[in-house]
């Protein structure tokens, strides 16, 4: 492997590559609802991000979270450079908790929508966490880079857990969901 992990020539030739006229016209760029619009048609997971300060406990909702190293074990989550939650994360312990379908209340509440059931917090590891998670990950913060209008968080999990009786909450085209039930599958498509 070389030094040089993206080639910005790369990009340029492939970019210079379409022919007018060889297929559909792109949307443009300069209207970002389009290009969100068009992220949204993949799916994720929902995330909330816990953290302690001076003693009381915080989280955020978030839906870019991903695995990112076995060895060292670590895992990235992409935060608004506008959010409060993002200095803490750099410089804390924090816990990213996997939702389950049936979080959506936990949801909406740490993404600003306050409801009145009450977060059960477990307090076993460097950071507080969200109970009856289907998984979480306790996490040191490892490293921050630019992403545009993000900053992608980088934290080494230090422990973690699972529960296997659950589904998880998703997040898709702008709209919560979960995950279809095998008798949901078109006729053709089940493995």
């Amino acid at each position: 492997m070389t030094d040089i992990m993206w080639d910005s020539e790369i990009y340029e030739k492939a970019a210079d590559a379409g022919t007018p006229g060889s297929g559909p016209a792109a949307p443009s760029l300069a209207d970002p609802r389009q290009l969100r619009n068009a992220l949204g048609n993949f799916a994720t997971g929902v995330v909330v991000l816990t953290y302690e300060s001076g003693g009381e406990y915080y989280g955020i909702t978030v839906n870019s979270f991903t695995s990112v190293s076995l060895d060292p074990p670590l895992v990235l989550v992409s935060m608004q450079r506008t959010s409060r939650s993002l200095t803490y994360l750099l410089e804390r312990p924090f816990a990213v908790n996997v939702l389950g379908n049936d979080q959506l209340d936990t949801a909406l509440h740490f993404a600003g929508k306050p409801r009145s059931r009450p977060v059960t917090w477990v307090e076993d590891g460097a950071a507080p966490r969200i109970g009856g998670s289907p998984a979480y990950f306790q996490c040191t913060p490892w490293a921050g880079y630019d992403g545009g209008d993000h900053v992608l968080v980088l934290g080494r999990v230090v422990s973690h857990g699972q529960r296997d009786d659950s589904s998880p909450l998703l997040f898709y085209r702008g709209q919560w969901s979960a995950l279809a039930q095998e008798s949901d599958a078109p006729e053709g498509r089940r493995p």
